[in-house]
């Protein structure tokens, strides 16, 4: 089921048990979770059923650690003190350092085997402070340039949804009966870059006593557990000059004479043992590239739909299928007004510029066309700025005409499948075998919330 699993479940338990959320409202979450990916606490706030401040003050009591939300800005001197590739795989970031403690925010405080090395290798107490999933996204894509995927949320597309039957609730339904307000295209680039930089540049004033500026903190309980610190001075290791500097060789000298005090000889002390650091994290390790992904019939495309086990085989099978037909490939997430980029397959596709795809859902663009009637769109695609920027970041200009496909799940569009051929190339119309093929996702993604819920 993914990283974050079980914590997932207790957090829902404990949400239901404080009143925070419905069943309905989890039950939801849990089903965009698994079409859309992160924690649940994320997709809870992301659908607007959950606060931020709730659900940190939720991960503080299930962690008894201390908590953090809103925006966050870390000292840099704190930054200092862990390299950022080991901010990124452990999913933390140091935010304040005095001459005794380093706070940091977390997203898992149990993990003492990093915890506890990198209080070794600065001497200092080591305070996790826990934090959302998101947050913390939006942290390290600012501090130390990691990529996270953009979701709605770090849009500020959220729209807090009140219980049913209050006041509020009938306020906002009668607003949404008329159209929502559009951004202009400046208003939305300006949005989509601070969202990609991980947030809003912050100005509040710092506070000695805040542990992260500008945001609710429960200084460090009790009960949690104490970090073994040394207890002696230990000895570093000295790394040893390139051997066109190395000095002499030092002579071997003889061991001291034991001091004699009144006639008697004072035995030496026994060798200290040295002492062994905690481990720290392994340096990243330059992996292999994976080998080209090879197209799939529609026969084996619809069995591995079948056996499918997360959104990310639902991802691979649907690609590699489309890579036998079409040069450039890509899955699009749904939120909302948003749409982002997901995975992409074919020559000159380049993952990490597909994932940094955001376009806003206008009047008149061509994907809000497909995603508002639910149906697949073959044509020239609109030229506007927003697609401009589509395309360039795809390495290429507009398709003569081009193919997109809604998939959906329970009668709700949840990502577009769009294919063509390159820049100025037509799109062959046919496209049957993926508009079977996108059902038999729906009803995959179907399985994995049947058992996502049933655990």
């Amino acid at each position: 089921m993914g990283r974050g699993y079980k914590p997932d479940m207790r957090l829902g338990e404990q949400l239901l048990n404080d009143g925070l959320v419905t069943a309905e409202g989890l039950e939801e979450a849990l089903e965009a979770q698994v079409v859309h990916g992160g924690r649940l606490g994320t997709n809870l706030v992301e659908l607007g059923l959950l606060s931020e401040v709730d659900l940190a003050k939720t991960l503080g009591t299930l962690h008894n650690s201390a908590f953090a939300s809103g925006e966050m800005v870390p000292d840099p001197k704190a930054l200092e003190l862990v390299p950022p590739n080991q901010a990124d795989d452990k999913e933390l970031l140091p935010m304040r350092v005095d001459a005794t403690r380093l706070s940091v925010a977390v997203v898992n405080p149990h993990d003492f085997t990093t915890l506890d090395a990198i209080a070794f290798k600065t001497g200092k107490r080591v305070v996790p402070v826990v934090i959302p999933e998101f947050r913390m996204n939006q942290l390290l894509r600012r501090y130390t340039k990691a990529f996270r995927p953009l979701r709605a949320i770090d849009m500020n597309a959220v729209r807090p949804r009140p219980k049913p039957g209050s006041q509020a609730a009938a306020e906002i339904a009668k607003a949404e009966e008329k159209p929502p307000d559009l951004m202009s295209e400046e208003e939305f680039q300006s949005v989509y870059a601070q969202a990609l930089r991980g947030g809003a540049d912050y100005e509040g004033d710092m506070g000695e006593e805040e542990v992260i500026t500008g945001v609710e903190v429960v200084e460090a309980l009790p009960e949690l557990p104490p970090i073994p610190m040394p207890t002696a001075p230990v000895a570093r290791p000295v790394v040893a000059p390139p051997p066109a500097m190395q000095p002499p060789a030092p002579r071997p000298v003889a061991p001291p004479t034991p001091p004699v005090q009144a006639g008697i000889p004072v035995a030496p002390l026994p060798p200290v043992a040295p002492v062994a650091p905690p481990p720290m994290a392994a340096a990243p390790v330059q992996r292999a590239p994976e080998p080209a992904p090879t197209p799939l019939t529609f026969a084996e495309a619809q069995a591995e739909l079948a056996r499918s086990t997360d959104r990310e085989d639902v991802a691979r099978t649907v690609l590699r299928f489309a890579l036998g037909k079409w040069r450039r490939n890509l899955l699009l997430s749904v939120q909302g007004s948003l749409v982002t980029g997901w995975h992409g397959m074919g020559p000159g596709v380049r993952e990490a510029a597909v994932r940094r795809i955001g376009v806003a859902l206008r009047e008149q663009s061509t994907f809000r066309l497909v995603r508002d009637t639910r149906s697949h769109y073959v044509g020239p695609v609109r030229r506007d700025a927003a697609m401009g920027v589509f395309y360039k970041l795809l390495g290429g200009g507009f398709p003569t005409t081009a193919v997109i496909l809604p998939l959906l799940v329970r009668g709700k569009v949840v990502h577009l499948l769009y294919v063509d051929n390159g820049p100025d190339q037509l799109t062959p119309p046919d496209v049957g075998e993926l508009m079977i093929l996108s059902q038999s996702v729906g009803r995959s993604y179907e399985a994995m919330m049947r058992r996502r819920k049933s655990a």
